[in-house]
């Protein structure tokens, strides 16, 4: 026979299990890869409230295609169709104004544009369109530098470091961070370990921020030989002095002999090598990339350091592209210490790009027994726990989830990019 006190018991523990499946699974969720922030939008009208209306329509086009640059791969970009208005709201679920000033006839406003997931997967689905939606794990990118003096990189002169501060704040899957090149960094590797590239040294470092996965982006700079040039100081009519060019290194620039301006790195040839290393993986890839008319060195190591990131996004979307037609399932056991503990473990579930859905088969005080559905192969599977700190282990027969991981946190002294 059951006792009065047992039946509170059950009553309770069933009650707040009742109560914790009916929480909202967002409520500590981070922001969702389908969110665009700072978002600067400035427009002017005949009226106030014209130019407001022009700035957030035209808000949430950019904010539109910043989201395609960020989940599709970047030669299946050109697949989309330029989209109406009408059909880019249609795929938003509301904005929020961070900042905003207003004029008698101008707009200025910092936009967050939050998109529906389901309504964009839709869109991209019907269009056959390859995409991706699983964050990456911070990764830490080592550059180093030549111009023909020999590799350097923690006393190259900068300007490869300057460029890779200069880009953009991320926007993609892959956030990308630099060493601060301090006592600490200088002592934990070199140039030459680093164009081995040497797994232990890199990923010692690696370690010092978080990161379980490094990029060693090395160019080296061939300049072109001008003194091959004849009389670059012709005074022929027509001529333009190089002091009033329209390029960004002028006290650098030459003449040619046709008379038109050239650039300083106009006719370099940068060898861009890119190592990706890994506590498993290493692998390499390189490119050249010419200086264009009239470019700058500043301009040239920009372009650089946007292959780089092309590479890396591409790479990670390719390995987590969402297979909707390939769905697979999997009996695993969840270790648990308290009730709460199932609630955040089954919401950190959920909030993975290839889980489909998370079922409760049984539940007791020490472990949750799951059915989970998910997209694709069980290796993307594996990929995209690990992203959120979990992991699973083969045990006794069974697959068990481990979410006590800590491998990939950031750590507070980085230098994001």
């Amino acid at each position: 026979m059951i006792k009065p006190r047992s039946l509170r018991r059950v009553a309770v523990f069933v009650g707040l299990f009742a109560l914790c499946a009916t929480l909202p699974v967002g409520a500590v969720k981070a922001d969702s890869v389908y969110t665009v922030r700072n978002l600067a939008v400035d427009s002017s009208a005949a009226s106030a409230a014209e130019a407001r209306s022009v700035a957030l329509a035209d808000g949430q086009r950019q904010a539109f295609e910043r989201l395609i640059r960020r989940l599709v791969l970047a030669e299946d970009q050109v697949l989309l169709p330029v989209l109406e208005l009408t059909q880019i709201t249609a795929l938003v679920d509301g904005y929020e104004i961070a900042k905003e000033l207003v004029s008698s006839t101008r707009y200025r406003v910092n936009l967050i544009v939050n998109f529906n997931k389901f309504s964009v997967r839709k869109l991209l689905q019907q269009r056959k369109i390859r995409f991706a939606e699983t964050l990456s794990n911070d990764v830490l990118v080592v550059p180093v530098f030549d111009a023909g003096d020999g590799a350097t990189l923690w006393f190259e002169p900068g300007d490869w470091r300057t460029a890779w501060l200069a880009r953009p704040a991320n926007e993609g899957l892959v956030p990308l961070i630099l060493p601060l090149g301090d006592v600490m960094d200088i002592a934990a590797i070199e140039a030459a370990e680093a164009l081995a590239p040497s797994h232990e040294a890199l990923l010692g470092l690696a370690e010092r921020y978080g990161t379980q996965e490094v990029v060693v982006a090395s160019v080296f700079l061939d300049l072109p030989d001008l003194a091959v040039e004849d009389d670059l100081n012709v005074d022929a009519a027509g001529v333009n002095d190089a002091s009033d060019a329209p390029v960004d290194d002028a006290a650098e620039t030459d003449v040619s002999n046709s008379g038109r301006v050239r650039g300083p790195v106009e006719g370099a040839i940068l060898q861009l090598t890119i190592h990706r290393v890994g506590a498993t993986t290493l692998s390499t890839t390189s490119e050249l990339l010419r200086g264009a008319q009239s470019e700058s060195r500043e301009s040239l190591l920009t372009r650089a350091v946007r292959r780089v990131v092309v590479h890396v996004e591409n790479g990670w979307k390719q390995a987590n592209m969402l297979r909707f037609g390939r769905e697979n399932e999997m009996h695993i056991m969840v270790p648990l210490k308290s009730l709460a503990d199932w609630v955040e473990t089954r919401r950190r579930l959920r909030e993975l790009a290839v889980v489909v859905s998370v079922d409760l088969a049984t539940l007791s005080r020490g472990q949750a027994n799951v059915l989970l559905r998910y997209f694709g192969e069980k290796e993307q599977l594996m990929l995209g726990l690990a992203q959120s700190n979990l992991a699973l282990n083969f045990e006794s027969g069974d697959w068990v989830l481990q979410t006590d991981g800590t491998a990939g946190q950031s750590g507070s002294r980085e230098k994001n990019l």
